[in-house]
């Protein structure tokens, strides 16, 4: 079978989860005897010409620049909401970069990015979606100032276009109930392959202090970790928490600076915030870590879970992540609920006030669960035979709708950035215009 992946980042690259579910996954597709390729890029992700390379017996292909730069226009008209008009511009011309290679048999994009968008819209092979967590369900949990009118229109468009693609797939229970209350049609639950790589046979001694692995951002619950360590008092550990500060609200905003005014007895004191490290060094601190903290009020799935699970780190993880679903309370990890600072902070001090041999129970508990969930042998199967279904023609989307067909389809005019303007009061242009100019020149808070 000939597989596309379309997707926003991959190898080499160090990104999120969409970097570790697929490059977890697709080398034992290979195995497996399917020809997989891979093309992959987004509005920040391009270069100049594309870019081939080898990876893991895998052959992946970046976004050509010249072809992103080549639909922005073709998005003019909507030139006053950017982040719609560049995300936009970048679905199709993955699309068209696809397009110099042979047909592959089934092709699976992400909801992130809007990548389905044109692989719908255009006939070709079959298209699977999956879910990682979506451009529109992203501003839900953490909405930006001056993204508000683009996120409306996304959401609106990623509902429309998902009911009508072939076939979607999330890998955590919580996202296909989700998106199947959301587009009323079937979401398949198909879990992700992972194999830990480079455990070692003795990892040493684990130490007492608490570990995050995440962005510092609304959605990651750094908010919630601290009210729980506030409430533990004396007996709260010492957490530290690797990743990197993002703005909160509006782009010159930092979730950090706005969580050491809020909690300073916390943040900075108990919680200490270390930027982003290199995945080696992460899975170092993933095996001397005494527990790990998974504090999201959401998250799609959350792999730095299953990383620390299957590095046979206790876990205490929020019911908001999905990998959630593969943690018997108790027994692998600990699960709260999600946004439960009080219960948070409960299985934290379970976890501390336990000896390190009942811990270190738990934690290849853990590992053993993780190996048994997501093995190749286990899921493979199942995402072999939604392929085959679609390539048999068994899926029957629903009709696409006319106005999706107008509103995300490249125009081969270019549209005036002066007509919009002409809309807006002139007295609301000059005051913005003097203000931004004051900002840019540091001369007025931004």
């Amino acid at each position: 079978m000939k597989i596309l992946f379309v997707l926003p980042e991959y190898l080499p690259r160090v990104g999120g989860g969409i970097i570790t579910a697929f490059s977890s996954l697709l080398p034992w597709l290979a195995r497996a005897g399917h020809e997989v390729k891979v093309i992959y890029g987004s509005s920040f992700v391009n270069t100049p010409g594309g870019g081939k390379s080898t990876i893991d017996g895998i052959e992946v292909e970046v976004l050509d620049s010249d072809l992103f730069s080549k639909y922005i226009p073709r998005f003019g008209r909507y030139e006053t909401v950017p982040k719609l008009q560049r995300h936009l511009a970048a679905a199709w011309a993955l699309w068209e970069q696809a397009q110099r290679n042979p047909s592959p048999d089934v092709v699976q994009v992400t909801d992130w990015g809007l990548l389905f968008l044109p692989w719908m819209l255009r006939k070709g092979p079959p298209m699977v979606t999956s879910l990682h967590g979506s451009l529109g369900q992203i501003a839900t949990h953490d909405p930006f100032e001056g993204d508000r009118a683009a996120d409306a229109l996304i959401q609106l468009i990623e509902v429309l276009g998902l009911s009508s693609v072939d076939a979607v797939l999330s890998n955590s229970t919580n996202n296909v109930r989700f998106w199947t209350d959301k587009l009323a049609r079937r979401v398949d639950l198909i879990r992700s392959v992972f194999i830990p790589r480079n455990l070692p046979q003795d990892p040493g001694e684990r130490t007492e202090r608490g570990l995050v692995i995440g962005r510092v951002q609304r959605w990651k619950g750094p908010h919630v970790l601290s009210e729980a360590i506030r409430l533990l008092g004396q007996v709260a550990p010492d957490i530290d928490w690797v990743g990197r500060d993002m703005p909160i609200d509006r782009s010159n905003g930092s979730t950090a600076r706005g969580l050491a005014q809020t909690w300073p007895d916390v943040w900075g004191r108990k919680i200490h915030h270390l930027p982003e490290e290199s995945p080696a060094r992460i899975h170092e601190r993933q095996l001397t870590a005494g527990f790990v903290v998974v504090p999201s009020t959401w998250d799609v799935f959350n792999f730095t879970c299953i990383e620390a699970m299957a590095y046979a780190a206790p876990v205490v993880c929020s019911s908001g992540a999905g990998a959630s679903d593969l943690i018997e309370n108790g027994v692998t990890g600990y699960v709260y609920e999600s946004t439960d600072g009080p219960g948070l902070a409960e299985s934290i001090e379970r976890l501390v006030s336990m000896g390190s041999q009942r811990r270190r129970e738990i934690g290849n508990a853990g590992a053993e669960a993780i190996k048994r969930a997501l093995a190749p042998e286990t899921v493979l199967s199942a995402r072999l035979d939604l392929y085959h279904a679609l390539i048999r023609g068994d899926r029957k989307p629903r009709p696409i709708d006319d106005d999706l067909i107008s509103i995300c389809s490249p125009a081969e005019a270019t549209s005036s950035l002066d007509a919009s303007l002409n809309e807006i009061a002139l007295r609301h242009l000059l005051v913005h215009s003097a203000h931004r100019l004051l900002r840019k020149f540091g001369l007025a808070r931004a």
